[in-house]
């Protein structure tokens, strides 16, 4: 029996609120906007011999986002439609090394069962379906958040909850991230929390 190796990412979901704005009279007013999308990539550290990328379960990575920004058009409406404000997390499975193709496109070779794509932990408390988000900086106040997971799902999930199996067939699948509760943010303090994915080989 082979051994199923995990590979670990963090995914850093930064929420940057102003709850109460402030008032400006002026003839001309304008607002910057930041926002900030940096890709990452994990999978296999094991060589690919030369000639074996099409085959090869060595021969995978995963891109996922290492940052999202969540905003208050991310916060959950009052209707209570889950997740339909959600920030888009988006994962891709594709090959680390080009095959003979010339193409990075995953074969089913290389990921027989998939790769699953794992919820594993948070730096800060994550209390059955709901995720803190403490302020930075020694800031006051908490916000909260839910993930969800592919193929537009509407079910919030727990720590240790896999988000959906990525295949050669569906290489590329997103969850949602969505702010849930944001009554205990202070006005000006930003919120964070760092969420760790899993990969490995599906069960």
């Amino acid at each position: 029996m082979k051994n199923r190796k995990l590979y670990a990412a963090a995914l850093a979901a930064t929420l940057a609120v102003s709850m109460m704005g402030t008032t400006v009279m002026a003839a001309d007013v304008t607002g910057d906007t930041t926002i900030n999308y940096t890709p990452g990539t994990a999978g296999p550290i094991d060589p690919v011999n030369p000639g074996d990328e099409e085959t090869s379960e060595n021969n995978w990575m995963v891109v996922y986002p290492k940052t999202v920004v969540l905003t208050d058009s991310n916060l959950r409406n009052t209707s209570g439609a889950l997740f339909e404000n959600g920030a888009t997390l988006s994962f891709t499975v594709k090959q680390k090394q080009a095959g003979s193709d010339g193409s990075d496109t995953i074969k089913a070779a290389n990921i027989p069962t998939g790769i699953d794509v794992t919820a594993t932990a948070a730096t800060t408390a994550w209390s059955a379906t709901d995720i803190t988000m403490d302020a930075v900086n020694s800031g006051q106040g908490t916000a909260t958040m839910q993930l969800a997971g592919f193929d537009n799902s509407t079910t919030a999930l727990n720590q240790g909850e896999t988000l959906g199996n990525l295949t050669d067939a569906a290489a590329t699948k997103s969850g949602k991230a969505e702010l849930t509760d944001s009554t205990k943010t202070v006005d000006g303090n930003s919120y964070s929390t760092t969420i760790k994915f899993t990969f490995a080989p599906g069960k």
